[in-house]
């Protein structure tokens, strides 16, 4: 096949799987971009007056009810910004405030959360601190007027920062900075002198010409967590100075249409299931003030969101890494670290996301959810039932973490099965992935079945190729004294393949003596019908920072399988092989699906 073929059949299997409203709408954001900059002026200065107007018209009651859950919620971390450091997404960009609002040194994604503005809420919460002393009170209100005073002169001629994304989250940050002021004038705690009235009054102001007819850029050409961010702004705007309830009923529905069934985001990444459950609570908070509504639909969705949350973290409170998931997002999410301290973890269901098992500080999971979502799939890796474990309340096992999105040359690496504790098939993606966040071509988990027996608790899955000749077969079992059972094979409808086994050791972990893995005093055994090899491959666990870091690699392929156990105890290879051995060969010897 020529070139052009092969990328014209390229970007038809990219295409393909979106919902066909969707190439509508990119053909209309595509024009909106081109005119962008030369009408943009006029257009912010539009918004800005829109947003003086509504500041005037806000209700109290909804920004006293977010106050007061930001109050019962720990404070963000202000240090950085306190010592004129501004860290965006790990990295120190610049000094705050920054000299050029461009952040030309800045990578794409750093550059938009810079125009999330949610250094405005941080430096209030810091002054507002019942810590915080003359200085520091000081020190943050200062640094907050100049934030202000820089972004609003250079955000004029600045497309990015009036992107929907950006302004759906500044809307939100800044509404949740004012919320803290209007809660602190309420009580008759005004420690500032009358200085927070003024400064309550541009973040309202920032936050109105945010969603300022932000209904009519909504990103329907992307979908997914953007499309549920501006459904969430917008309705934050109508309850806090709009009229009716449309947006807030819109905001329900999609919230519904991204959070089903068992309560995890169809786009299967821990991170941003974390990251949009933190806006819905600040939604439900603004709404908790309404007797009718859309409230009850959004608390149901939010509560089933944060039961499957609780069931999915590690013993160490950290998230699995699957998909595009930094699993340390949740130091930054306060109403979801406070709404999880008070709910019942409820498990995931291993036919739409998850499976996993949890004894105490033991903890297992398997990622079985779909290798893409087809509406949004830009946030998928090729980690098709790949598995993560802590033992004694210690991570043993855990995918790479997250790296960069656009500029960033880890990115590729980082979405490939390298990255992750599966089956690697050299010369044979398990999914089409390319660019910064284009999927092509994609496999399709099946035949999920889990259950107990003798104790263990236990999965098997099979996830086939794009091309259907291809097939991985996976065995997970979970033991309450602290054993892992992980038994992969490759089955093809030509030549027995040749894959590789990855299974990632977490940060902290070091391969001891005696066949042994070693993580602050804690040791586990490993045995295997396979001679492990000892490697090492970049980790993301700190995203402004790879490192290397060690895995165990097996060779996998045919029926028998590759059989890995890691114990804590004495366990008897021989006898959990046999007590297994019958499953493996039942899910070996079924029919494979296309």
């Amino acid at each position: 096949m020529s070139k052009p073929k092969q990328i014209a059949a390229l970007w038809w299997r990219t295409l393909e799987p979106l919902p066909l409203g969707t190439h509508a709408f990119r053909a209309v954001n595509v024009v909106r971009q081109r005119l962008w900059g030369p009408l943009l002026p006029g257009l912010v200065a539009w918004w800005r007056q829109r947003g003086r107007d509504l500041a005037g018209q806000v209700r109290r009651e909804p920004l006293l009810a977010l106050g007061a859950a930001l109050a019962a919620a720990p404070a963000p971390d202000a240090g950085d910004l306190l010592e004129g450091r501004f860290v965006v997404v790990g990295k120190a960009i610049e000094a705050f405030p920054p000299s050029d609002w461009r952040l030309p040194d800045a990578r794409p994604l750093e550059v938009y959360e810079a125009h999330y503005m949610q250094w405005a809420d941080t430096l209030v919460a810091a002054a507002l601190s019942a810590e915080a002393d003359g200085w520091r009170a000081a020190r943050a209100l200062a640094l907050l007027e100049a934030g202000l005073d820089g972004w609003t002169r250079a955000s004029l001629t600045l497309p990015k920062a009036w992107e929907p994304y950006p302004r759906a989250r500044r809307a939100l940050a800044c509404l949740q900075a004012a919320a803290r002021l209007t809660a602190l004038e309420h009580h008759g705690r005004d420690r500032l002198e009358g200085t927070h009235s003024a400064l309550r009054q541009r973040l309202l102001e920032t936050a109105a010409a945010a969603v300022t007819d932000l209904d009519l850029l909504t990103e329907r050409h992307l979908g997914g967590n953007h499309l549920l961010v501006d459904r969430i702004a917008l309705a934050a705007g109508e309850a806090v100075w709009g009229s009716g309830r449309a947006a807030s009923e819109a905001a329900a529905d999609e919230l519904e249409t991204q959070f089903p069934g068992d309560g995890g985001h169809v786009e299967a990444s821990p991170m941003y299931h974390a990251q949009l459950l933190e806006d819905v609570l600040v939604l439900q908070a603004l709404l908790s003030t309404t007797a009718d509504g859309p409230l009850g639909r959004i608390r149901t969705r939010a509560n089933r969101a944060t039961a499957w949350l609780a069931a999915m973290r590690h013993p160490d409170g950290q998230l699995p890494a699957f998909g595009d998931s930094d699993p340390g997002v949740l130091s930054s999410l306060r109403l979801t670290r406070t709404a999880l301290r008070r709910t019942t973890p409820l498990p995931p269901s291993p036919l739409q996301s998850a499976w996993v098992s949890r004894h105490g500080g033991h903890f297992a999971v398997v990622h079985t959810a779909p290798p893409a979502w087809d509406p949004q799939p830009g946030h998928a890796h090729a980690d098709h039932l790949s598995v993560e474990w802590s033992c004694a309340d210690r991570r043993f096992l855990s995918d790479a973490g997250l790296a960069g999105y656009d500029g960033d040359p880890n990115r590729a690496l980082n979405r490939s099965a390298a990255s992750h504790s599966t089956v690697e098939v050299p010369g044979a993606p398990s999914i089409e992935l390319w660019a910064t966040f284009r999927v092509g071509a994609r496999g399709k988990v099946h035949s999920v079945q889990s259950g107990r027996e003798d104790g263990w608790d236990w999965l098997t899955a099979v996830h086939t190729w794009p091309d259907a000749g291809l097939h991985h077969l996976r065995l997970v079992a979970h033991h309450p004294r602290g054993r892992l059972l992980v038994v992969d094979g490759l089955l093809s409808e030509a030549a027995t393949p040749q894959g590789l086994g990855r299974l990632l050791l977490a940060p902290g972990v070091v391969w001891g003596p005696d066949d042994t893995l070693e993580h602050a005093g804690d040791f586990v055994r490993f045995q295997a019908t396979e001679t492990l090899q000892r490697d090492t491959g970049w980790r993301f666990d700190d995203r402004s920072q790879p490192k290397l870091g060690e895995e165990l690699r097996y060779p996998v392929g045919g029926r028998e399988g590759t059989w890995v156990l890691l114990s804590a105890d004495a366990a008897d290879f021989a006898a959990v092989r046999l007590l297994f051995g019958r499953r493996w060969q039942t899910l070996a010897a079924a029919p494979r699906v296309g």
